[in-house]
């Protein structure tokens, strides 16, 4: 069996790789394994997406972009892994120790800092549940597509209590923000309207739905919406 294709099956078997192991399988030497690796990285047959480590093309990206970097999917991808929009992620959103993005072949891997790690779910790989989901998109509001946002508050079947819990506490501004985008959504369940509810409590000084860019006031919650209602509920006027 030719070289290559002894390199090409080992990665491809363990999905993800990283150089030392190659090597340490003594194949060839270090140097024809690293010209042999490059070929390989090329043609397009594996990805090196970071210094030392190969990806299979048929590993799972979810799964790769939580290896690369520990840490748990999030915001528009697990709003995608929760069936919750249809929208295929070619950008892979991680909550991490670390901010970084990484291209590997035509999708993104962004990497965000995570707050904590409540609310995860473990599978094959570390998910943001919903709530969790959308608590990180009211954190991180320069990675937050707000009419995606407002279509996952629409359609999912949320637990008050814990997303309550999981948004910050200490910012009055998240609970506004939320509180405003339940409040465009044509109509609300049980559970959205006691999450409403206590976000109306939670209101305190103004703040800007997304940056300090110029927008419309609105009193009620004292936000500045700089995104507009139109764009919001783009989803629902289709």
């Amino acid at each position: 069996m030719k070289l290559t294709t002894r390199i090409k099956e080992y990665v491809d078997s363990a999905r993800l790789t990283y150089f030392p192991l190659l090597a340490s399988l003594s194949l060839t030497s270090e140097n024809s394994l690293r010209v042999t690796l490059n070929r390989l990285v090329k043609s397009g047959e594996i990805y090196n997406p970071i210094k030392g480590t190969y990806v299979s093309k048929n590993a799972d990206m979810f799964w790769v972009a939580c290896q690369l970097y520990p840490g748990y999917i999030s915001l528009s991808t697990a709003f995608y892994l929760h069936h919750l929009i249809e929208e295929f992620p070619f950008t892979v959103f991680v909550a991490s120790n670390v901010r970084k993005s990484v291209q590997m072949g035509n999708m993104e891997f962004i990497y965000f800092k995570a707050r904590n790690y409540d609310g995860i779910e473990k599978g094959d790989y570390p998910l943001a549940s919903p709530e969790k989901a959308i608590s990180d998109s009211l954190m991180h509001l320069s990675l937050t597509n707000f009419a995606t946002l407002a279509k996952v508050l629409y359609y999912a079947d949320i637990d008050s209590g814990k997303l309550i819990r999981l948004c910050d506490a200490e910012s009055s501004a998240s609970f506004q923000r939320l509180g405003y985008l339940l409040s465009l959504l044509p109509k609300l369940d049980k559970e959205k309207s006691k999450t409403l509810s206590f976000c109306r409590q939670k209101i305190k000084a103004n703040a800007y739905l997304s940056g300090k860019r110029s927008g419309t006031y609105i009193p009620e919650w004292k936000i500045i919406d700089n995104i507009g209602k139109e764009v919001i509920l783009s989803w629902w006027q289709q």
